[in-house]
């Protein structure tokens, strides 16, 4: 038979293993999680925005699928740390990297999805005919297509630059150090954002964002970034900025073409898009590419 003192203590027992539970609930409503080490901290998020829909998001065992019309996902409430993430679906390539999260941060990332047997159309062995951008000067020996335009940026042989045969002030647009890229011995690109040079030797490739810092991605830390070294995979031969997917580079090295990931922290993602013996890419649109390997003319459709 229970006491008066005993239903009290029990009703006051209740009440304590009530605001216990209800405790974390209330937190976790609010966006805070405990750490292991009983901290109360904000949490924070994942966002993932890939190429595909329907592709499997995991985030330290939980599980989200990227929408069929967004192609994206959000995993909410993480304490903040390391989590290692992977984006899967069948049929391609696996991409996977740790991601440092932080307190009322969303950590996003644009997955590029590489299927794992991409078929290119074999043209033959007869060149086929390929219209190249050629500058509107004539003996022209370094010059640059600027992006979604048909203009060039020119290097005279007076050492000054030019915008097709109009004069320009390079280290009022781009500064001084984007000047001492395209004047040097690496070979270098603008990305199609028109927002920063890609450029290049043997094994490594770097980056330089000359446009406003603020607009940069979030993943990048600062206006430079070197991607590499890659000598496992070969000799870099030419690096283009991978359409529609400006985190990305399409990089013809060793004995294939590669989709590669400028991210390099917490993992770095290289996908195959073609492998033979050493190709050559001699025309780029925006969806296709056509390349020469083995004394064949390839032509592959980007995914």
């Amino acid at each position: 038979m229970l006491t008066k003192r005993k239903r009290r203590a029990l009703f006051y027992a209740s009440i304590a293993i009530f605001a216990i539970v209800l405790f974390p609930i209330i937190l976790y409503s609010l966006g805070y999680g405990i750490t292991g080490d009983f901290q109360i901290k904000k949490t924070g998020g994942i966002y993932i925005e890939a190429s595909e829909s329907g592709a499997d998001v995991f985030v330290e065992g939980k599980r989200k699928r990227t929408s069929f019309i967004g192609k994206s996902a959000l995993i909410k409430n993480l304490l903040p740390g390391a989590y290692k993430v992977s984006v899967e679906k069948e049929g391609f390539w696996k991409w996977e990297k740790t991601l440092e999260v932080a307190s009322e941060t969303v950590e996003a990332r644009n997955i590029l999805l590489i299927p794992k047997n991409i078929v290119g159309e074999v043209l033959g062995a007869s060149s086929p005919k390929i219209e190249t951008p050629k500058p509107p000067l004539p003996s022209v020996k370094k010059f640059w297509l600027i992006p979604n335009t048909s203009d060039f940026l020119i290097l005279g042989e007076d050492k000054k630059f030019y915008r097709n045969k109009e004069q320009f002030d390079i280290d009022k647009n781009f500064g001084m150090e984007a000047a001492d890229i395209l004047t040097g011995k690496k070979q270098s690109v603008f990305d199609e954002t028109f927002s920063r040079l890609i450029y290049w030797d043997g094994s490594v490739i770097d980056s330089y964002w000359f446009e406003d810092p603020e607009q940069m991605p979030q993943w990048q830390e600062d206006v430079h970034r070197r991607i590499g070294p890659l000598r496992p995979a070969g000799s870099i031969r030419q690096v283009f900025s991978y359409p529609d997917w400006p985190d990305w580079l399409l990089v013809e090295m060793g004995n294939g073409v590669f989709a590669l990931e400028m991210d390099i922290t917490g993992g770095q993602n290289v996908f195959p898009i073609y492998k033979g013996k050493k190709p050559e890419i001699l025309s780029f649109e925006p969806d296709t590419i056509i390349l020469k390997d083995d004394g064949n003319f390839i032509k592959i459709t980007l995914p």
